[in-house]
């Protein structure tokens, strides 16, 4: 189960790990997983995002999602970025170009 997070009122967005793919995927508007953040819905505050992580959690126990949690994220930008610079390289990719 994934750590109790520090919720504030700053927006949020569910992650996780697609199980089957293990790809970086995202919670959608529709309760389905995404692997572009752009795709996300926004949790505008800590209720919301006690919300949408309990969805989550939910799908974790179905074996849909590894590890939900929650990050926050900068929404005067589209699509939005992650606070974290771990969050931003899984949202968009490696720091270095391919070879």
């Amino acid at each position: 189960m994934a750590k109790a997070p520090k919720l504030n009122d700053r927006p949020h967005v569910v992650t996780a790990n697609h199980l089957s793919t293990g790809d970086v995927v995202y919670l959608t508007a529709q309760n389905e997983w995404s692997r572009a953040i752009a795709d996300a819905v926004i949790a505008p505050n800590a209720e919301a995002a006690a919300a949408y992580l309990a969805e989550a959690e939910e799908q974790a126990r179905r074996n849909i999602v590894v590890a939900p949690y929650l990050i926050p994220v900068d929404t005067q930008v589209s699509p939005p970025n992650p606070i974290q610079f771990r969050e931003r390289i899984r949202a968009f990719g490696p720091t270095t170009e391919a070879a």
